[in-house]
């Protein structure tokens, strides 16, 4: 296995934190390029997780202070309650009063709450299992190794791609009044159904998902020397294999 030369490149122009995280969107192969050779800085990865913690809790905010949304997530918990029922495995006064405990638990105070701590944990959750996946690529499949905190800075600054998307989200939830809208094909969708499994796939062809694994991609090439088209068939194959299983499983048992 092959070790990534310390320096194959020219070293670039040396930037602000502030430059980097606005070029990522426009020339992320001049940013990764910089990381690959700079010293490691914490600060590539810790201040996009900020934001997208930032950026999250203010979504939970907006969103579940949205009565439409509330009473949304109410009628999917009731639905859900009344199959219960017609199958046999509740009573209707079994599933009446898990309805009411449910929304105790759901109602918008404790919504924003959980929506907050999601955002922290999922944040640093997202960079740190990204950075792993590149590091893993790197190491087995692209026989190059890099150290893992490299990693950590490409899948740090490229989740800045992921907080635009998040915005955008906010602004389509809050006109269109629906729960999980995003820029993707579920805007086709008049009854979206957050337990809808074939709903979710639209979901996830999301214009911000795909420019998020094109521009990690960019980040795996440079940091092993791959081909772009080489580090990109592994980011993308890794993201669909992931995203049909949390459909699949994950995300319809957490649905359920």
């Amino acid at each position: 296995m092959e070790t990534a030369p310390a320096h194959p490149d020219p070293a670039p122009i040396q930037t602000t934190l502030g430059s980097r995280l606005l070029n990522v969107f426009t020339a992320p192969g001049d940013v990764f390029a910089e990381v690959k050779t700079a010293k490691p800085g914490t600060a590539n990865w810790l201040v996009p997780a900020v934001i997208y913690i930032v950026v999250g809790i203010i979504s939970a905010g907006v969103i579940f202070s949205q009565p439409a949304i509330v009473q949304q997530i109410h009628d999917q918990q009731a639905k859900v309650m009344d199959q219960q029922v017609k199958a046999g495995k509740l009573t209707q006064a079994q599933a009446d009063q898990a309805l009411t405990m449910m929304d105790k638990f759901a109602g918008p105070t404790m919504l924003m709450l959980f929506g907050g701590v999601g955002a922290v944990i999922g944040s640093f959750a997202h960079i740190f299992w990204w950075a792993f996946v590149l590091w893993l690529m790197g190491q087995l499949f692209l026989k190059v190794k890099f150290p893992f905190i490299k990693g950590v800075e490409v899948a740090g600054l490229a989740t800045m791609i992921l907080v635009l998307g998040a915005v955008v989200a906010i602004l389509l939830t809050v006109i269109t009044g629906k729960l999980g809208m995003t820029p993707s094909l579920a805007l086709a969708v008049s009854d979206f159904d957050m337990k809808n499994k074939g709903h979710l796939l639209l979901a996830a062809v999301n214009i911000f998902s795909f420019w998020q694994i094109g521009v990690t991609a960019c980040g795996l090439a440079r940091l092993t020397g791959a081909p772009f088209a080489k580090a990109l068939l592994l980011v993308f194959l890794y993201w669909l294999a992931f995203t049909l299983l949390f459909v699949g499983i994950g995300f319809g048992q957490l649905a359920m």
